[in-house]
């Protein structure tokens, strides 16, 4: 009988330790939302927001409609200060505004890349000789 005892206050001295060391409580994982509406008429919008258990930020919405015109944006934020922002909006040529604070991405350097908003795709520029 008292083994029975001496094992029952074991196991509670293990439960009670492991909470008051952290190992058993509760871990905020973050909060996400999510949204989504559509008509009959091909008109569309969607969006989420998540922000996870450290403060990491991200979120996208878009709107669109039968004649295939979008606009959107998304937001990236991590826990370590690095941003991104990007914007786009249906207009006679398309664009695009991005904000970014990640390493590398200098206003002074930019990519190498062309734009045709005829084909609405990006391709690398060639190089003639």
């Amino acid at each position: 009988m008292l083994a029975k005892v001496a094992i029952l206050f074991a196991v509670l001295a293990a439960v009670n330790a492991s909470v008051l060391l952290g190992h058993g409580a509760l871990v905020n994982t973050g909060v996400s939302a999510r949204s989504q509406t559509q008509d009959a008429y091909g008109n569309y919008a969607f969006g989420y927001d998540i922000k996870d258990g450290l403060g990491a930020t991200n979120s996208r919405s878009e709107v669109g409609d039968a004649h295939g015109n979008k606009k959107g944006s998304y937001t990236l934020a991590d826990i370590d200060g690095r941003a991104d922002e990007s914007t786009t909006s249906p207009t006679d040529t398309d664009s695009t505004v991005v904000k970014t604070n990640e390493p590398g991405t200098a206003a002074s350097a930019p990519a190498a890349a062309l734009v045709l908003p005829a084909l609405r795709r990006t391709v690398a520029p060639s190089l003639t000789m």
